[in-house]
């Protein structure tokens, strides 16, 4: 049929946009359950700049520096035309729009990176049908307008596509920024060592230059003084205690990763304070182990000319990062669909990601705003359940039993995949 080797991205992009400003100029994401969002955290942390505090100068921040300069820039252009105001005024307003509206640019990258990089693994069909899913799910829509994702997911997938077309330097420079933002991306290094090995130059020549542009992202808050703020912004998530994961259960942590309100973030000394119980397992002992896993698939023979073992392998170290990581979020799992799809581009996929939806819906709002230990403990595990699962999914399409070719399930784009 004709319309399977044509790309309708175009028309994904427009509707997606279109909705999405739509969205921006009459909708406030606050809801039933859920009275409070990550915009308004960027802001108060952004009006910090009216006492002449600025983070990573004289001011230590739990996020890095990229992502916490985004919302800077939003609340420097809103000032320059507003006067100050709490989260109650039409200056915050302004300000989650302005946000909302570089959020938007992220997250419209991010659609044309995941058409981009299903079309090069799999064909035209399931790009525009991923195209088509990932532009109505509910949870990318919700965190899109309610934190700094979208930015962190742009980045990510830009390193994944240029690394896949051989443009590795600015692969590296992408991830990089990514890692800046948001400290998750660095999972693909992972996959970036595996695929390079054993050119041991290329991987040193990547890594350098990762650690070359986080330098230089640095450097210019040390020209100013902000070496101690930086060490303690460090600081306050290597000692952060453990929450909202299979870690938190076992350490007894049943909050959300607290790091002290926005005024602790003026003292340097309440960066090292530590709000919850400390590890029963040492960090060290659960880093070891994962590290001896990633060596055993680290050894593992793979195709290092396949766009789909490079997904698949993306994948699996994406779902042993966040097993591994002490915390979690539920706007990460923005970052966990795209890779789900790109992995599964079918039902499999799709039933995966709305798995992930229900179980985000039922830590927050719903565990949340009912203060209830036991659906937290559902959707913590349930959580973990999905993750090794999608790992193991990963693996098995990567590694399967001798003289069986993997092949994708067969694919129509007029299917309905919800019986």
């Amino acid at each position: 049929m004709n319309h399977a080797s044509t790309s309708q991205l175009k028309t994904i992009i427009t509707l997606f946009v279109v909705l999405r400003v739509t969205i921006l100029l009459m909708y406030t994401p606050q809801g039933l359950l859920n009275a409070y969002v990550d915009y308004q955290h960027y802001y108060r942390v952004a009006q910090l700049a009216e006492q002449g505090r600025y983070l990573f100068v004289n001011a230590w921040s739990e996020h890095l520096p990229l992502m916490a300069y985004t919302s800077q820039l939003a609340y420097v252009v809103t000032r320059a035309v507003l006067p100050p105001g709490g989260l109650d005024s039409f200056t915050y307003q302004v300000f989650a729009r302005l946000l909302g509206g570089l959020m938007l640019v992220f997250e419209t990258g991010s659609l044309i990176l995941l058409h981009r990089l299903a079309r090069r693994a799999w064909d035209m069909d399931r790009a525009n049908w991923l195209g088509w899913v990932y532009g109505t799910l509910s949870v990318p829509l919700f965190f899109w307008n309610a934190s700094q994702t979208s930015n962190v997911l742009f980045f990510t997938l830009l390193a994944a596509e240029w690394f896949l077309i051989g443009r590795r330097s600015r692969s590296a420079v992408a991830l990089a920024l990514g890692i800046m933002t948001k400290f998750i991306p660095v999972f693909l290094l992972g996959a970036v060592a595996r695929w390079l090995w054993p050119r041991r130059g290329s991987i040193a020549r990547y890594s350098f230059i990762v650690l070359i542009v986080i330098a230089l992202i640095f450097a210019p808050f040390v020209v100013v003084g902000g070496g101690p703020w930086i060490a303690a912004s460090l600081a306050s998530n290597l000692g952060r205690a453990s929450y909202a994961t299979l870690w938190a259960v076992i350490d007894g942590n049943g909050g959300v990763g607290e790091v002290g309100d926005v005024p602790a973030r003026t003292r340097l000394e309440q960066a090292a304070t530590i709000y919850g119980n400390p590890p029963v397992i040492p960090g060290i002992l659960i880093l070891i182990a994962f590290g001896a896993l990633y060596l055993w698939l680290f050894r593992r023979p793979i195709d290092p000319h396949s766009p789909r073992h490079f997904l698949w392998f993306c994948t699996l170290m994406l779902m042993l990062f966040f097993l591994w990581s002490k915390g979690w979020s539920p706007q990460w799992a923005t970052l966990a669909i795209p890779f789900m799809l790109l992995a599964f581009p079918d039902r499999r996929g799709l039933w995966l990601v709305l798995m992930l939806t229900g179980l985000v819906c039922l830590e927050w709002p719903l565990a949340d705003a009912l203060r209830s230990p036991a659906l937290l403990l559902i959707a913590i595990t349930g959580r973990t359940i999905l993750f090794i699962t999608t790992g193991v999914l990963s693996a098995r399409s990567i590694w399967v039993a001798p003289g069986a070719e993997p092949r994708p399930a067969a694919f129509a784009f007029d299917d309905d995949y919800i019986p």
